[in-house]
């Protein structure tokens, strides 16, 4: 996995340039200015934890955001080009603090093992130290995985 350095001062530029520009008559600008908004917190994010944001287009092309998996949080995965998968947004949550209260998660089907191979909404379990393709790497933890397919 190759951390990601991205030039946040651009992009936020760019963000923030989305709603410029566009009569407030235009209906479109105000969906441009919720992906302004939405861009420039990511981005803001981003510079204050750089290190939240991983490159695994060699391992699936999907870019990754952090928010913790290994301490308890979740992380998810965008496609870099969703024409070639089902699988748009890939949702990550670390299982253990959700077993620890009590919920079974093992009644969830068991992750089908590969790359595009889950269905869009379905939720799947992986036991720890089972292969996860996405990011090639077996989790010492349990994880709930999800795909979406955003059509």
């Amino acid at each position: 996995m190759r951390r990601v350095g991205i030039g946040l001062t651009v992009f936020a530029i760019v963000a923030a340039g989305l709603g410029l520009g566009v009569s407030r008559a235009d209906e479109g600008t105000r969906q441009a200015e919720i992906v302004a908004g939405e861009l420039a917190t990511i981005a803001n994010q981003l510079s204050l934890h750089p290190e939240i944001a991983i490159d695994l287009t060699k391992v699936s092309g999907e870019y990754c955001f952090n928010a913790g998996l290994g301490s308890g949080g979740h992380m998810t995965h965008y496609a870099t080009d969703p024409t070639k998968t089902r699988e748009d947004v890939v949702d990550f949550v670390n299982a253990e603090p959700l077993i620890k209260a009590g919920i079974n998660v093992t009644t969830l089907p068991k992750f089908p093992g590969g790359l595009n191979s889950m269905t869009p909404g379905q939720w799947y379990f992986l036991a720890a130290g089972e292969p996860e393709p996405h990011h090639d790497t077996r989790f010492p933890f349990p994880i709930l995985i999800r795909a979406t397919n955003i059509k």
